[in-house]
């Protein structure tokens, strides 16, 4: 691995990356968290062009939803060893996901007893359009571009999140996806 440069300013990153065409950008993001959170305008643009691997010291299931929407790929903590880094780089080069088990505990809390028994079977599986639904659902994009992508009405859209959530006993969108996860049915 090498790295082709360290950068603090924004503007010099974005530069840098579309001269340089790197395998994978390794962004802190607490060095770049900013009130408003203006982060997010040059992350998306950036993401187009390369897989943004996010270093940081904290994760919640919004930010990481919404982070995984605008295209970051990876999400490590601060700490992690060079060689936990450079796997994690590897992975995005391949086209894969990298996230720590920290965080994934956060996103993902450990299933109890009772829910590892319904990993097995759901009383009603989902339909294909609803795991289509769900899938969008976990990307974070609100139920108009759902809509639009499927060439549904947002009500159709509202009819299926709630079939899904009352399938997989969920109370709110983030537990859908999580419980979607845990049983395999989405994927990053």
């Amino acid at each position: 691995m090498e790295v082709i440069v360290s950068s603090s300013g924004d503007v010099q990153l974005g530069n840098v990356v579309r001269s340089t065409d790197p395998d994978v950008l390794i962004l802190d993001v607490d060095e770049y968290e900013r009130p408003n959170g203006q982060i997010w305008d040059f992350v998306s643009p950036l993401a187009e062009v390369v897989p943004i691997l996010a270093v940081t010291a904290s994760l919640s299931p919004a930010w990481f939803f919404r982070a995984l929407h605008l295209g970051i790929r990876g999400f490590l903590p601060h700490g992690i060893s060079g060689d936990e880094l450079a796997a994690a780089a590897r992975a995005l080069a391949s086209g894969l996901v990298a996230l720590s088990p920290e965080f994934a505990e956060i996103i993902l809390p450990p299933t109890s007893q009772a829910d590892a028994d319904e990993i097995d079977s759901l009383a009603e599986p989902l339909t294909p359009r609803e795991q289509e639904v769900l899938a969008m659902v976990a990307e974070g994009l609100p139920n108009k571009e759902i809509a639009d992508r499927l060439h549904i009405s947002e009500h159709t859209v509202k009819f299926h999140i709630s079939s899904i959530m009352g399938k997989l006993g969920a109370s709110s969108r983030t537990e859908a996806v999580a419980r979607g996860f845990r049983r395999g049915l989405v994927f990053l």
